[in-house]
């Protein structure tokens, strides 16, 4: 445990304090900010993400007064947890040496596909993994199987509750749990009533939020049913070239461990006879990969929760002769790979993000801000006022969200202007994503009634490169 907690911290800490790694974590670290605030989230701060993962936020956010350090020290105590739980499973095959490996695999993969910060999958991994111990470990001989199967239901249900997605692990376990209580010769009633309580115990953490919100009201009721049920299904694809090409990121990086996956499911198949054990490890695989693949756009941490099952077959390959070169070789390619090396990236990031911070609050005096592009923690960190409920900049830039948000981008858009903002941050990104209408609004108004104050250099740190900050003209410039 202490050294996969180490393991933890060093594939970590270069982050800590870094407010954007990422895009998602910061804006679900705002949101569970409001929550504190008793802001609601579908109805005073929008998004899709189901409310568990707003919830778990919401605690996040209240542990450290919002601090985005205590998130990153929270997400990192969920990626030991979930390590340990896959040395726990490896275990069930292997002698310790390799289940170590294994465990310490999944934690030098994660900064690799985008899980270096607060990712929701670094959260729901550890109820998936979790859930996949107790179905493995119910294959021996006295194993309190429907008590087993009805608690990684529940876990099961924890993580829909962070990612709807994980209702395909979900469904494949729960699918797994009967096929065991049929094979040890359970009547048609009993194999019955246990897949209906099954179900409801999965279900059970997405009933309770809605009927939170029926109680509200329904208005509330119908925010909540359509952000967690129909948006996803109004919003347009990226094609199937940004799949291949996020498919092709995949292989590049995950290379090593597929490749040491595939050796441990190889071995675990002989030694096992094509048994139970392997067959539902192959299970598991699958239904990871078919999640994946069940997602029609692409982003590296949506490969995040592939990594469990695939360490946990690596242990296999860990406990051959070689194993110690091949988790030797793991690590020298996470370390060229550079991520939890970045140390004076990430420190010139959040110095570009203070600067920021500063200039805004400089421009703005006492008026709000709109993002309309950029860190959505700068909300956060300016303490300004918000003039929309779409904070995450996207589902009022992109084309795909054109019609999956509940309103019209440009009639938002331009009531949002009619309140004029005192300062609008933009940054340039990849134009063919963008929807044109409401990019021709933003250009008319920043053009007419606005001046660009302070643009971070396009050398600068990744994530804030070609970031600019715009006053109104009307406004008195701010003093250098």
């Amino acid at each position: 445990m202490l050294v996969i907690l180490l393991v933890a911290v060093a594939t970590r800490w270069v982050t800590f304090g870094n407010p954007v790694v990422i895009l998602d974590d910061q804006f679900y670290l705002l949101v569970g900010d409001a929550i504190r605030q008793g802001q609601w989230p579908y109805t005073d701060i929008w998004d899709r993400k189901p409310f568990g993962l707003f919830l778990l936020f919401a605690a996040i956010a209240a542990l450290g007064d919002g601090s985005i350090l205590v998130m990153q020290m929270v997400a990192m105590l969920f990626a030991a947890a979930t390590a340990m739980v896959i040395r726990r499973i490896a275990l069930l095959y292997v002698t310790p040496q390799p289940a170590l490996l294994a465990a310490l695999a999944y934690l030098l993969m994660i900064p690799l596909l985008g899980g270096q910060s607060a990712q929701s999958p670094v959260f729901y991994n550890l109820p998936i993994a979790g859930a996949a111990w107790l179905l493995l470990s119910s294959l021996h001989p006295g194993a309190a199987l429907r008590s087993n199967a009805l608690l990684a239901m529940l876990l099961c249900g924890l993580a829909m509750s962070i990612k709807p997605v994980a209702v395909v692990e979900g469904a494949a376990f729960g699918l797994a749990f009967l096929w065991l209580v049929i094979r040890r010769g359970a009547t048609p009633a009993v194999v019955a009533t246990t897949a209906i309580a099954m179900i409801a115990v999965a279900l059970l953490p997405l009933i309770l939020p809605y009927l939170a919100y029926a109680l509200a009201g329904d208005d509330a009721r119908d925010a909540f049913v359509y952000a967690n049920f129909v948006s996803i299904f109004e919003k347009d694809s990226f094609g199937i070239k940004a799949k291949l090409a996020g498919l092709a990121f995949f292989l590049i990086y995950a290379l090593p461990l597929l490749g040491l996956a595939t050796i441990g499911i190889k071995d675990c198949w002989v030694r096992g006879g094509g048994g139970m054990q392997a067959r539902l490890l192959l299970a598991w695989l699958g239904a990871a990969f078919l999640g994946y693949l069940a997602v029609p756009h692409f982003f590296d941490h949506y490969a995040l929760p592939l990594l469990v099952p695939l360490s946990v077959a690596a242990a296999f390959a860990f406990a051959r002769r070689a194993g110690r070169l091949y988790a030797l070789g793991l690590l020298m390619f996470c370390l060229i790979q550079g991520a939890v090396i970045d140390v004076a990236g990430n420190r010139a990031t959040i110095t570009q993000f203070n600067v920021l911070t500063e200039r805004i609050n400089q421009a703005r005096g006492e008026g709000c801000i709109y993002l309309a592009d950029g860190p959505t923690w700068l909300y956060k960190s300016t303490n300004a006022c918000r003039l929309t409920s779409y904070l995450f900049p996207d589902h009022l830039n992109l084309y795909v969200e054109r019609d999956a948000v509940g309103v019209d981008p440009r009639t938002e858009l331009v009531r949002i202007f009619a309140l004029r903002p005192a300062v609008v941050v933009t940054q340039d990104s990849e134009r063919g994503k963008h929807n044109p209408a409401t990019q021709r609004i933003l250009r008319d108004e920043l053009s007419r009634n606005y001046r660009v104050i302070y643009r971070v250099p396009t050398d600068g740190p990744q994530l804030l490169a070609t970031v600019r900050v715009w006053q109104r003209r009307d406004l008195p410039p701010p003093q250098r």
